[in-house]
């Protein structure tokens, strides 16, 4: 009796091949997934760190480390809804006019595209505004892109929260 079907050597290394190469394939796969995640977290690290220096800079009014923070043309949105330029601001910071007391910010999620980072999150602050106390719990987004090397600090907006 003849064999039914006559395998030839060539057809038969290729069948063999095909699930090699697909467990490489995979494992290939795998591997990016698990760099991306490790690169994830260390330009969230990295994004958070400016955050960070942002806001003891903001509290001790160091205007100098601010400024190599904020992008020239940063958008703020302050809790009044007002647009402020980085100069005004700046200038609010550097007067007096505004004085950051305290801050406390938490629920912070990062969320990564490319080369822009977005922070959202919740920040219970006293602020001192032209000689008024404001202590108010706030939502806020804040948008960081990678410019040259550097995250700068290029939009901002608060929202105050109603208290329940």
């Amino acid at each position: 009796m003849k064999p039914r079907w006559k395998w030839k050597e060539k057809t038969v290394r290729r069948i063999l091949i095909l699930p090699l190469l697909t467990g490489t394939l995979l494992g290939f796969a795998w591997a990016q997934a698990t760099v991306q995640n490790q690169t994830n977290a260390e330009t969230e690290k990295e994004v958070l760190e400016v955050e960070r220096q942002k806001d003891q800079a903001v509290r001790s009014r160091d205007i100098a480390v601010l400024e190599g923070i904020y992008a020239d043309d940063m958008a703020f949105v302050n809790g009044r809804g007002q647009v402020v330029t980085k100069a005004q601001h700046l200038d609010e910071i550097r007067s007096g006019n505004v004085k950051y007391l305290s801050s406390n910010k938490s629920d912070y999620h990062v969320h990564l595209y490319g080369s822009t980072a977005v922070l959202t999150g919740r920040e219970n602050s006293i602020v001192e505004y032209h000689g008024k106390t404001i202590s108010s719990p706030r939502q806020f987004i804040t948008v960081y892109v990678k410019l040259d090397g550097q995250w700068k600090y290029v939009a901002h907006q608060v929202t105050p929260v109603a208290e329940q």
